[in-house]
């Protein structure tokens, strides 16, 4: 049975290794691991089958400063997609945060991420717009989606 825990700091060096799996050609720089992973608005939640880290989506909180939820990560490990744990851990986030002064969530996924924009939308996020040339490494652009709460 999977369970859903918060991560820290403490698992970086395993968080930036899932992070390499999950997206080999596009994966976010150790050094922005580290800020985010100490920095008290980001929460990285996990889906965890027994000990292995199955899933995550890191988010940072902007409750206080602005009305949403940022997105900035979700990814499934190639062994465990399938499963529905995209679709867990976005319902996870709406459910730990969509009380109090959050209005709405916010994501992005690549153009060409088909599965990703699935998840969004079967989780009741609608595409916000399209940004041409988001992405530069590999380029690419960005489909925003936005929950309202």
């Amino acid at each position: 049975m999977a369970e859903i825990r918060i991560l820290g700091p403490e698992r970086e060096k395993e968080l930036i290794a899932f992070n390499k799996l999950c997206f080999p050609s596009d994966f976010w720089k150790e050094d922005d691991w580290h800020d985010l992973l100490n920095d008290p608005r980001a929460v990285y939640y996990a889906v965890m089958d027994g000990e292995k880290l199955a899933g995550n989506v890191f988010i940072y909180n902007w409750e206080g400063v602005h009305d949403y939820v940022k997105i900035m990560n979700l990814s499934v490990h190639p062994d465990f997609r399938g499963r529905g744990y995209a679709h867990i851990l976005l319902d996870h986030v709406r459910k730990a945060h969509g009380a109090g002064g959050i209005k709405r969530i916010c994501g992005e996924t690549r153009d060409k991420n088909l599965a990703m924009q699935r998840v969004f939308e079967d989780c009741g996020y609608r595409l916000n717009r399209i940004a041409e040339g988001y992405y530069k490494d590999p380029p690419g652009s960005a489909y925003k989606y936005v929950l309202e709460l």
